[in-house]
């Protein structure tokens, strides 16, 4: 129970730590018990990250809402300086920081002793800052283990969308993105536990990435509040990675057919033409493709 402990040790001294069991089929629920003077654990069965954030969301009586997973850690200091820079900025509806991915090769006490600690978490990294919408179309900048975010914001944007197995995080960000700006800060505030069954290594029977940018275009559109627009070359090449990254995942994982169709959608957009077109012809066929699959084990 680290991510829970690592919530509870936190400096700032009003804290309202709601825990979603999202139907677990370990111990979870009876480790958690033992922490029920510090914390309301809502039960649910399983229906995924989303569906256990909005849980949350709709318990949640504070003026800020942060999101923690149950494999990740905040660091020291977290809320504090997020809390502070919020009431300080009130042009400002979430901040964000960097963070750090632990492979749980080396124990956690020895990877956090060399994460670097900032002289000043709360200055601001401009460049990742401010109305994001156009950038927020080409990557999700946000990683969710770092946000807080103003409740009021939450009230006005709403959910988090079901219909998302993965990236309905990315979605969130992109609509808070339409009503306030989102500001980084130069902190390491969080560590994300790699898990090697992880939903997003997987490939899904949606491309769940692509969804979400052509979702949000036809939306909102190329242009950000603050007046900034993208251009229509800047939006195929997004589409153009989401497509490609989307077919070489399922290309070599044995999908075949979802391959193909990802990789001739590069070749309409003209996205790293040459090499989606070769990859389009090792998935035409069962034999190409079987030839494929006999190189990769022998190199």
């Amino acid at each position: 129970m680290a991510s829970v402990t690592s919530v509870l040790t936190q400096d700032y001294p009003n804290i309202e730590v709601i825990v979603v069991d999202d139907g677990s089929t370990d111990n979870s629920l009876e480790v958690l018990k033992t922490f029920t003077d510090k914390i309301t654990i809502i039960t649910q069965q399983n229906q995924g990250p989303a569906a256990a954030r909005n849980a949350g969301i709709r318990a949640a009586n504070g003026k800020y809402i942060a999101f923690n997973d149950g494999d990740d850690i905040w660091l020291p200091r977290k809320v504090t300086v997020q809390v502070d820079y919020l009431e300080s900025h009130p042009e400002t509806g979430l901040c964000y920081s960097s963070w750090r991915v632990w492979n749980q090769q080396v124990p956690l006490s020895e990877f956090m002793a060399n994460i670097p600690v900032k002289s000043n978490p709360a200055e601001l990294v401009s460049e990742s800052s401010g109305w994001l919408y156009t950038k927020l179309l080409r990557m999700s900048l946000v990683c969710t283990i770092t946000a807080m975010i103003r409740t009021d914001i939450v009230r006005e944007v709403g959910l988090f969308d079901l219909n998302y197995l993965i990236g309905e995080d990315h979605d969130y960000w992109i609509r808070v993105s339409r009503l306030c700006k989102i500001d980084k800060l130069a902190g390491i505030f969080a560590i994300y536990r790699v898990n090697p069954n992880s939903t997003t290594k997987k490939v899904h029977s949606q491309n769940y990435s692509l969804n979400v940018l052509t979702s949000a275009l036809e939306k909102y559109g190329l242009a950000c509040p603050s007046g900034q627009k993208l251009l229509q070359s800047d939006v195929n090449r997004y589409l153009g990675a989401r497509h490609f990254h989307y077919g070489y995942n399922a290309m070599v994982k044995g999908y075949r057919e979802i391959a193909y169709s990802s990789f001739k959608a590069c070749l309409k957009l003209r996205y790293r033409f040459f090499k989606a077109l070769f990859f389009t012809v090792i998935c035409s066929t069962n034999l190409t493709y079987s030839l494929f699959h006999k190189e990769s084990r022998n190199i």
